[in-house]
């Protein structure tokens, strides 16, 4: 195998297939970054089993040939070149030779027939998205999928389509995103749990570009995403969602509107105080068109007060302050619509402008929302 191509379109190229190198594996060949030419040019593949990306370099293929270079090493064998032409060849042997910028490396690799096979998809379901709008949906949800937990669905985020719409959720127990969009295209519903982690790594490698589509295949438990260059490869979670629909609450006796910006400064600040204590809470205080928030350590105390346009019940409650942090951080608008029914009752949040976009967040029971 033998080609030439440029420094900054193998790192390029690099950046997004590394994602998928294992932290830890078993599997040793997984360390490595299988490398494939043809008469197109060289496609680049990693993989931890759970997820595999490629994608597709220009290049001015001399030689074709298959072979594994350690992933790590060789990225950073490549970063570290001079932009320019760079040539990389290997021998019979797999020994992969790297020179460009009068710099000259030898790497030892390995076979490529020992590299795990491309998954196959049965019974696949397609669907088109924009990548803008998919892109947009992993973000507002992703950082509520929980890291750990005893059940393993929630470690993954929810992708449904559903009646024409398309729908994300991220739970953890705590708290949830939800974000709804049409798509009206769909003809058939279905849902798939995607790990948390391919989510970040798919939302990572999406456009801006609303020109731009994906496409995502479903079959059995595999998700193939194509890009223009790229492709992903998922092994989704198997197992029943919680049934998040249930979890919502359908009326509330008290309802809030508030100007997003001061409210996310006021939350800012309070939480400097909250993280300094034990409980890390922020308590919400609202009655007379008013809200407060407050917060305490043992070193001492915040109070803000803001002008809301209240409809219903006056309501004392209390939130573990990342959960309020992480709702002002992904909403945007310029105002929040807070709705509540006690001090006990999930607290149900949205944009006033976008009610397809949802945070729900559990209160926290204390002596001062009693």
């Amino acid at each position: 195998m033998r080609f030439k191509c440029t420094a900054s379109a193998l790192i390029e190229g690099l950046q997004i297939v590394v994602r998928a190198l294992p932290g830890r594996t078993t599997n040793p060949i997984l360390e490595g970054v299988l490398i494939e030419t043809d008469d197109e040019g060289v496609v680049l593949t990693c993989s931890d089993e759970r997820i595999t990306i490629t994608t597709r370099i220009e290049a001015e293929v001399e030689e074709e040939g298959r072979g594994i270079v350690p992933g790590k090493l060789f990225n950073e064998v490549v970063r570290r070149l001079s932009d320019g032409d760079i040539d990389i060849a290997m021998n019979e042997r797999f020994m992969f030779t790297v020179r460009g910028s009068g710099s000259r490396t030898n790497i030892s690799g390995q076979n490529a027939d020992l590299y795990p096979a491309l998954p196959i998809l049965d019974g696949e379901r397609e669907i088109s998205l924009p990548q803008d709008l998919l892109k947009s949906m992993i973000q507002k949800t992703e950082f509520a999928i929980a890291v750990e937990d005893m059940r393993e669905v929630l470690t993954g985020g929810l992708l449904e389509i559903q009646h024409g719409d398309i729908i994300m959720v991220g739970l953890d127990g705590f708290r949830m995103a939800l974000k709804r969009a049409k798509c009206s295209e769909v003809g058939e519903d279905f849902s798939a749990i995607i790990p948390g982690r391919a989510m970040g790594d798919i939302g990572k490698l999406l456009s801006d570009n609303p020109e731009a589509f994906a496409s995502l295949s479903f079959g059995g438990n595999k998700l193939h995403i194509r890009l223009e260059r790229t492709e992903i490869y998922v092994i989704l979670l198997e197992g029943t969602y919680i049934k998040y629909r249930q979890i919502l609450p359908t009326s509330f006796a008290t309802q809030v509107t508030v100007d997003l910006e001061p409210f996310r400064r006021s939350v800012d600040r309070a939480a400097l105080m909250a993280r300094e204590g034990n409980n890390n809470l922020l308590v919400l205080k609202i009655a007379d068109q008013e809200m407060a928030i407050e917060s305490r350590s043992e070193i001492g105390d915040v109070f803000e007060k803001l002008d809301i346009q209240q409809e219903g019940a006056d309501v004392n409650i209390a939130f573990n302050v990342k959960y309020l942090i992480d709702v002002v951080r992904y909403i945007d608008g310029e105002q929040l619509v807070i709705n509540l029914n006690n001090a006990i009752s999930p607290c149900v949040m949205h944009p006033a402008d976008d009610p397809d976009y949802i945070h729900l967040v559990l209160p926290v029971r204390t002596a001062i929302t009693k």
